[in-house]
């Protein structure tokens, strides 16, 4: 009885290695292979450099001039991101970018900055872009309504896209794990049910590395729009 009742604190083992350990190595490494060290071969640091240059050509292919000191901050924000999405795939690893704390604590200070920064440069400009061009008189009030309640809604919408779709692709990680495990007295839904978690695994590897695009995407085009 005692066993059973505090077994659940006992670690998972790999021939006598607790999991923990292997996730903790795991995540460890990732840091270790993206800075530039004599441990490593320059095979790794070229290909980590080649890397961050095409994310960086991607990310600000289309880069304004007033906003090109801003590349150093929506890089690190984009490395972030995706190295806890991708960390987060790992047994044991917890993906905090699922959790809406932790992403509207990115997006709303960036926003908030962005926004700051855009009304100080061009407080005249900034109030125009409530009301578009062409409006009809009577319409007026009800536009800079909307504009003014869709400005509010660019980071709810920019912190809850990432935290929804990461969330939505762990669940059906977990649920068809837990089906693959449940089925093994089955060997041919086994398969099929652990060929499918293989191709969503892979399709949420592509989602990790979306996600981090789309966040730093919106969060420099909102720059954009403001500078």
């Amino acid at each position: 009885m005692i066993t059973s009742l505090f077994g659940q604190f006992a670690p998972d083992l790999i021939t006598w290695i607790p999991i923990h350990l292997l996730s903790s190595f795991l995540a460890i490494s990732w840091l270790l292979t993206i800075f530039s060290s004599n441990q490593f071969s320059g095979r790794i640091s070229y290909l980590w450099e080649l890397i961050r240059f095409e994310a960086i050509k991607l990310l600000f292919q289309n880069t304004k001039r007033n906003t090109a000191p801003w590349t150093s901050i929506l890089t690190a924000i984009f490395f972030v991101i995706l190295s806890i999405n991708l960390i987060g795939l790992f047994p044991y690893a917890f993906t905090i970018s699922s959790h809406a704390s932790f992403t509207y604590s990115l997006a709303i200070p960036l926003w908030m900055s962005v926004n700051i920064l855009g009304f100080y440069l061009a407080f005249n400009s900034r109030l125009s872009h409530l009301v578009p061009q062409g409006t009809p008189p009577a319409l007026i009030p009800a536009m800079v309504w909307i504009e003014t309640l869709s400005l509010f809604a660019q980071p709810i919408a920019l912190g809850l896209r990432l935290a929804a779709n990461l969330t939505a692709g762990h669940l059906l990680l977990f649920l068809l794990s837990t089906a693959t495990w449940l089925l093994m007295n089955s060997p041919v839904i086994s398969t099929l049910t652990l060929i499918i978690l293989i191709l969503l695994f892979i399709l949420e590897v592509g989602v990790a590395c979306i996600q981090a695009y789309v966040f730093t995407s919106l969060s420099h085009f909102y720059l954009d729009q403001n500078i």
